[in-house]
């Protein structure tokens, strides 16, 4: 009897491993945002704060078939969160809001690998004929050690008519709009691992019922602070906790801001 319970307990314990083995496996990158607003060059809404992405690694079993019905977009959670604007803003920060950092499942590093595009030596990177971006080098130093570290900036609205994009999606907030400008750019650190990604994105809009087109630009970014591997399972226990500390401090890893903004920084208020 005591040697049938042994060999059971031995094939439920390979039976749990090879379950577990079998998981879908995500890096989880946590890391500090920023996205802000300039409203015809002046500054109206500034949000911060800390949040993780849930990315599947490309070695995953079932990556193929989720990837069929995903989103083009991983999984992201916010941890903490700060929100300020101008005093004379009428607080709509729609535009913040749809710009918050979004990340795709595949990075610019793998996109530019596509037959859509092609690079030049010099870094110089083409779809199909147009030049659209750049691939650029150098050494960083992050969290104490020097990194080389590699950088793809693309201007996303190369081929666009009239190089812009009617955003008629926004009708729903009562907004009529256009972008004219889309700059993304993704940093990644010399095992190809994501640092940093930032976009910036100018818009003309104006609400229904009014005439002049205001100049909307937002910033975005996202830097990495903290990264591991977790599984399938320990994703679905993070999902369901809730997070009761909102406060956060800003990794040492984030650049500041360029000094004008900073000023305008301080003079604005929560909402």
């Amino acid at each position: 009897m005591f040697n049938r319970n042994v060999f059971l307990s031995i094939i439920l314990m390979f039976i749990v491993l090879s379950l577990h083995a079998q998981e879908r496996r995500y890096t989880r990158l946590k890391g500090y945002y920023r996205a802000y607003q300039a409203t015809n060059s002046m500054l109206s809404y500034f949000v911060d704060g800390m949040m993780e992405f849930y990315i599947p690694l490309s070695d995953s079993t079932v990556e193929a078939s989720e990837g069929k019905k995903g989103s083009l977009f991983v999984e992201r959670k916010f941890l903490g969160e700060r929100r300020r604007k101008a005093p004379k803003a009428n607080g709509d920060d729609t535009f913040v809001r749809i710009s918050l950092p979004n990340l795709e499942r595949q990075t610019l590093l793998e996109s530019i690998n596509g037959e859509e595009y092609s690079t030049r030596n010099n870094g110089d990177v083409y779809r199909w004929a147009d030049k659209c971006g750049r691939i650029t080098k150098d050494r960083q130093k992050i969290n104490g050690k020097a990194e080389t570290v590699t950088t793809i900036e693309m201007d996303e609205l190369i081929g666009q008519p009239k190089h812009e994009i009617d955003m008629s999606q926004l009708r729903m907030y009562g907004i009529v709009a256009r972008m004219t400008q889309f700059d993304e750019s993704e940093s990644y650190l010399s095992d190809n691992t994501l640092f940093a990604s930032q976009k910036h994105q100018t818009f003309f809009a104006h609400y229904r019922g009014e005439d002049d087109d205001d100049r909307i630009d937002v910033w975005s970014e996202f830097y990495v602070s903290d990264r591991m591997t977790i599984s399938e399972s320990e994703l679905k226990r993070i999902r369901k906790e809730k997070n009761h500390v909102w406060t956060f401090s800003i990794p040492a890893i984030v650049p500041p801001l360029d000094k004008a903004v900073a000023e305008a920084w301080t003079k604005m208020v929560e909402y």
